[in-house]
């Protein structure tokens, strides 16, 4: 579950939905579209965490 809190886990995410378009009826593209919209800004908002700096 950690990794749900890392953008690049959404960012493959919006991928794997594109790819999805290969598999869905045309009419359900629209829906794919906007969940990869949602995966890439939540890619964009989540702040990345690295080390703790001391």
């Amino acid at each position: 579950m950690n990794r749900l809190k890392e953008p690049s886990t959404w960012a493959g995410f919006a991928a794997l939905f594109q790819l999805a378009k290969l598999i869905v009826p045309t009419q359900y593209h629209i829906v794919v579209d906007g969940a990869t919209a949602m995966a890439g800004a939540l890619a964009g908002v989540i702040a990345e965490k690295g080390p703790v700096a001391k």
